[in-house]
């Protein structure tokens, strides 16, 4: 009599091995990385910045608007998402309006992007949500102020509730989300003004901006 193999040449053999060989000694399969969800809902959030500052961020598909004030300067920036560039508007004296342009950076005043693995789960302003560990991250701007990496805790809808990550040598949260609204925002907060002259950030303020955040009590 003769056995052939065929039957069981295209069934996933190891998989269940290796899983079963993991349970019984105490082997975890690591997890892999994935592109961190962007938010699917409209929303209003207000969040805490370092602590400190207080923050008011508008969402609408890939546009979003954040008015925040770090220590005495206040902050009026419009996002465009897909873009990874934000336009902070202000007025300088003789210029008029102007909205100066910055890149964003992998953690930026609430939003996040890149890869990353879920590491667990937690509850943030009396929501649950999923914890992702960012692969290789930069909150912010790229300063030595920020090291280590950056987890941020994401509601089902996937709206980033907490950012946290190493200022200074030490586990700090960046933003943090203490309400939540999921309303249709008005499209109008996500357009410039007609008459802001647009121009490119210096370099260095802009990093200037981050440290300033960074050093806040």
């Amino acid at each position: 009599m003769r056995f052939s193999l065929a039957p069981f040449a295209s069934r996933p053999i190891l998989s269940p091995v290796i899983l079963t060989l993991a349970g019984f000694t105490g082997m975890t399969v690591p997890a892999f990385a994935e592109p961190i969800p962007l938010p699917t809902v409209d929303f209003e959030v207000k969040a805490t910045m370092m602590g400190k500052s207080e923050m008011t961020m508008h969402h609408s598909g890939d546009r979003a608007r954040v008015e925040a004030e770090i220590g005495p300067l206040p902050i009026t920036g419009i996002m465009d998402l897909k873009a990874r560039k934000m336009y902070m508007l202000m007025s300088i004296p003789g210029m008029g309006k102007t909205a100066m342009e910055v890149g964003i950076g992998d953690a930026s005043y609430g939003q996040v992007y890149g890869d990353g693995k879920r590491i667990g789960s937690d509850t943030v302003a009396g929501e649950p949500c999923d914890l992702w560990e960012m692969d290789g991250a930069k909150p912010q701007h790229d300063n030595a102020h920020f090291s280590g990496p950056v987890v941020v805790c994401l509601s089902s809808d996937n709206i980033p509730l907490r950012t946290q990550a190493t200022v200074e040598g030490k586990r700090r949260t960046v933003t943090e989300v203490i309400e939540v609204k999921r309303v249709k925002q008005d499209p109008s907060l996500f357009v410039l003004p007609k008459d802001a002259k647009v121009m490119k950030m210096p370099k260095g303020m802009g990093e200037s901006i981050a440290a300033g955040m960074a050093t806040e009590k």
